[in-house]
């Protein structure tokens, strides 16, 4: 069985990514979901320049909407910091990973008080 490659595969999530738009409108978590599949697979390509700001509007979605540290939003930002990390900002970086293990441990925690 051949695997697609990465751009067949960047073609298909740009369809979905139209269709989530189209279907649920901009500001709705199933369309930041499939911004953040579309950024990675830019940054799979080492298109960061793309990936940025689709990580960081698909972050904002799901923070409005999933919350703060609900593991989608936390996924998006930690694909960021990666993103910046392949750019060479450093720091930028290890600030958002700092901010990522915060927003880890706080769902953890609420997962724990509500068991």
């Amino acid at each position: 069985m051949t695997l697609p490659d990465t751009s067949s595969l960047l073609q298909v999530a740009e369809e979905q990514l139209k269709l989530l738009r189209e279907s649920y409108g901009v500001g709705h978590h199933e369309y930041a979901t499939a911004m953040n599949n579309v950024a990675t697979l830019y940054q799979a390509l080492g298109r960061y320049r793309e990936a940025e700001p689709l990580l960081l509007d698909a972050s904002k979605i799901q923070q409005r909407t999933l919350g703060q540290d609900h593991p989608h939003t936390v996924a998006s930002l930690s694909n960021l910091a990666t993103v910046y990390e392949a750019m060479g900002q450093s720091e930028r970086a290890k600030a958002m990973q700092v901010l990522v293990t915060q927003m880890k441990r706080d769902w953890e925690e609420k997962q724990k008080r509500k068991k």
